[in-house]
This record gives structure tokens, C-alpha cells and sequence, in this order.
């Protein structure tokens, strides 16, 4: 699986091959086919591997110590992801999948398991969604549930672009990466406030 990310990153899904992937992990090609007879179903579970490595982080503070309110902003804080390295590069392939999907002609094999991992994330900010009704941190007085889902959905999203994007001269904004994150997630947070 490691083989196989660094290899869709610095080649691209279409472009990877099955040998090279096989030669990065230091085995034959033969076994890499024993666990994935297509490469689609190795891009699915790459995918799904990223998404779970986030669900891990994010389920720590959901389920964690604090209010809702509070967990919000260290949720915030924690996808800002342009500034690492490691997640700049699973962005990257994040956002390479969804084109991916979102290309093919067929569904792609074995994409019910990328969707499991997505299913636990929209679960979990269902939980905290939960949490924030009950505890009182947050407003009730619309969709509580849609509204964090939704402001995740953005966050992440845009944090996402910010990764893929970050230190490419033409698509540097007027504005810095840094303040227009700080500025979203006041935004959000003044609107959940109760």
C-alpha cells in the first residue's frame, strides 16, 4: 500500500504501472496481482487507507476530552493541510481519486470500501453533531447535523485545494493561505456559537 501511494503520487493513477509499484515495495509483480488483480481496485484501497488514517485523527477529538464547540476548533485546526508535507501529498491523491471516479465510465470495483471510510467521517461529525445538542456549545436552532457536515465538507474541501496547490506561482491568491483559513474558520465557528 505504501509502494503503491508513493507511486500514484509521483506518477498518476493512469500512468502507474503494477511493475513499478511491485518494484517500489520490493516484490514481485506476481504477488501485488495475488492481493489486486486490477490496479483500480489498488487505487480504491489506497484512497481508503487515507481516509481512514483521517478518520483515526479526527475520531480522537471527536470522541476526546471537551465540548463540541471546542472539538470544532481543534478539528479546524487540524485540516489545515497545506502546511505538512505528508498530507499535501495525500491530498493530492484524494483529490486525483474523486477526478478519477468522477471520470470513469464504469463504477470502479471494490469503490463500496473507499465509501465505508467516507460513511465513518460523515458518521463521526454526525456524532459530534450530537454532542453539540446535548452539551449546549453549539446552536440548535437550525439543522445542527447538516450544518457541521456541511462545514466540514467545505473546510476539508478547501483545504484539499490549498495542499494541491500550495507553492504553485499561479494559483497564489491576493490572499494568504494562512489568513484565509484563520478567516473560514471564524466564519464557521461564529455561526455554531451558541
Amino acid at each position: 500500500m505504501e509502494a503503491a501511494q508513493i507511486v500514484f503520487t509521483n506518477k498518476g493513477f493512469e500512468q502507474a504501472t503494477m511493475q513499478e509499484i511491485a518494484k517500489e515495495a520490493s516484490l514481485g509483480v506476481a504477488t501485488i496481482f495475488r492481493y489486486f488483480p486490477k490496479k483500480e481496485q489498488l487505487i480504491v484501497s489506497v484512497a481508503s487507507r487515507i481516509v481512514q488514517s483521517e478518520f483515526e485523527v479526527l475520531s480522537e477529538i471527536v470522541r476526546g476530552k471537551g465540548n463540541c464547540y471546542d472539538k470544532l476548533d481543534r478539528i479546524f485546526g487540524v485540516l489545515i493541510f497545506f502546511q505538512n508535507t505528508e498530507h499535501q501529498r495525500n491530498s493530492k491523491l484524494i483529490e486525483a481519486f474523486e477526478c478519477y471516479v468522477a471520470m470513469s465510465k464504469e463504477p470502479l470495483e471494490d469503490i463500496e470500501i473507499y465509501q465505508a471510510q467516507y460513511n465513518k467521517l460523515i458518521a463521526l461529525f454526525s456524532e459530534l453533531a450530537l454532542l453539540g445538542e446535548q452539551d449546549g456549545s453549539v446552536r440548535t436552532d437550525h439543522m445542527t447535523t447538516d450544518t457541521i457536515i456541511t462545514m466540514m465538507n467545505v473546510f476539508g474541501n478547501f483545504s484539499k485545494k490549498m495542499a494541491m496547490l500550495n507553492g504553485i506561482a499561479a494559483f497564489h491568491t491576493q490572499v494568504e493561505e494562512a489568513k484565509q483559513f484563520k478567516i473560514l474558520k471564524k466564519l464557521f465557528l461564529d455561526q455554531l456559537r451558541a
